[in-house]
């Protein structure tokens, strides 16, 4: 008997009528079971957050008919069946809409209706086209979660018990993604999450491989949006995708790679708009650990970052202190995205959304040895990733020499908190230039294979 593979579809590759035939000729491509996982439709969470979110004037039967018709739009023919499923959260829409308020339960059963659509939309079309298959559903085969709202984990081996009871080896199934259960509760697992999806559901049913169809090539050697000269990535190791993701880079789920690296897992990206072959994924992010040989294999960046300064003359040799900051934020749902400390500063880096909520926090902490906080939300994180970069001596000076050549003032450095980045802060106004510079130095010029 074939191992299992799990091959998850976007929301971009869910646009119209003809992505649905792009996707059965993909699926047919394989010849053993599948379990597919499927995002909402292109725009329909944006358009379940945005009702959330004006809940009081929600004009609920209206809204309700124009989801339908966005659904009713990828078929022939009118489908009773999936204008009951989208109509299924009506009475709880209309329930908020009375109290003028969205509790949390609601807001991750809500949000995670359209992953719910679509699996019924594509077991559908599947089933019409000659490519038989199951719909299951997270709360029939116990995909469990921590309990979180909007951000939980998958508790790994409890589902992996309820996963091997409910699949049958012979058959393909159509799963939505981005949410699980935890006491009868929906629990999203973070924008973004039917990647953590699928790599859990991987992990669970022990797959040969997880394969993800996205709208983009695979990882760069940056973004191409803010460098024209990108190059492909052709492997990763789990690690550097990990790295990759946490630190902006928004090919994957940030916590998509855990669940496969625990299993050794292969993990395979496509973009479908290109996509020639079942076995010429544009990135194999698996167990191989080769050090490229420009050792940096490609760079990161994110914008969604504050500094939290603790000033003080003795702060960074005061027992417990930073165990204060880190719990008091921790107590209040805050991450602390990474710490760097001196003898005269703490430097806490966290969400740009939350620098409010910690304005109103850090005062209460009246910590007396800091003597000031200050607050920098204009700067950019700029992440170097690639096995080796601690170890090879000169890759961090080419780093900083570049960017320094272009008259760029590094804010900030870190290494050593992962062994295969280095990341700094700079001025939100210099990322581009710093991101090109360090491209340039890299990745332009002389010929190399990338990707180890």
């Amino acid at each position: 008997m074939k191992k299992i593979i799990v091959v998850k579809f976007g929301g971009s590759s869910l646009k119209n009528k003809d992505d649905l035939s792009k996707i059965l000729s993909v699926v047919k491509m394989y010849e053993q079971p599948l379990v597919v996982v499927v995002s909402a439709v292109s725009g329909v969470t944006d358009r379940l957050m945005v009702a959330l979110d004006n809940i009081r004037n929600l004009d609920v039967n209206g809204f309700l008919v124009s989801l339908n018709s966005i659904y009713q739009g990828f078929l022939e023919a009118r489908n009773p069946e999936l204008k009951a499923r989208v109509y299924e959260i009506k009475d709880l829409l209309q329930g908020v809409r009375l109290i003028g308020q969205v509790p949390d339960f609601v807001y991750d059963r809500v949000l995670s209706h359209g992953e719910r659509c679509s699996s019924l939309l594509l077991t559908q079309y599947f089933n019409q086209h000659g490519f038989d298959c199951e719909e299951a559903l997270p709360e029939q085969f116990g995909l469990t979660t921590d309990g979180r709202f909007k951000e939980a984990t998958v508790e790994l081996e409890v589902s992996a018990g309820n996963l091997k009871k409910f699949f049958k080896a012979d058959k393909n199934y159509v799963v939505p993604g981005f949410y699980g259960l935890s006491g009868g509760q929906m629990n999203l697992l973070g924008r973004g999450g039917s990647d953590y999806s699928a790599t859990s559901i991987g992990y669970c049913l022990e797959a040969e491989r997880v394969d993800l169809y996205k709208d983009v090539s695979g990882f760069m050697t940056c973004d191409p949006k803010r460098v024209r000269t990108v190059k492909p990535v052709k492997k990763l190791n789990y690690d550097e995708a990990a790295e990759l993701s946490y630190f902006g880079a928004r090919i994957l789920h940030p916590t998509a790679v855990d669940p496969v690296r625990q299993k050794d897992i292969p993990l395979y990206i496509f973009n479908l708009g290109s996509f020639t072959a079942i076995d010429r994924p544009d990135t194999i992010i698996s167990s191989n650990g080769a050090v490229a040989e420009t050792v940096v294999k490609s760079l990161s960046f994110t914008d969604d970052l504050a500094v939290i300064r603790f000033k003080g003359s003795n702060v960074g040799r005061v027992p417990g202190l930073l165990g204060q900051i880190a719990s008091t934020y921790g107590r209040e749902g805050i991450n602390i995205k990474s710490v760097v400390t001196s003898q005269t500063s703490i430097n806490i880096l966290i969400s740009s959304q939350d620098v409010r909520r910690c304005q109103e926090i850090t005062p209460k902490m009246k910590i007396a040895e800091v003597e000031n906080v200050f607050y920098r939300t204009d700067i950019s994180l700029i992440a170097a990733v690639g096995e080796g970069v601690l170890q090879k001596p000169g890759v961090a000076a080419r780093i900083f020499s570049a960017v320094s050549r272009h008259g760029i003032n590094v804010e900030m450095i870190s290494a050593g908190a992962s062994q295969v980045t280095i990341y700094f802060l700079v001025s939100l106004k210099d990322r581009n230039r710093a991101l090109q510079a360090i491209h340039r130095e890299f990745f332009e010029g002389e010929k190399h294979e990338n990707g180890g």
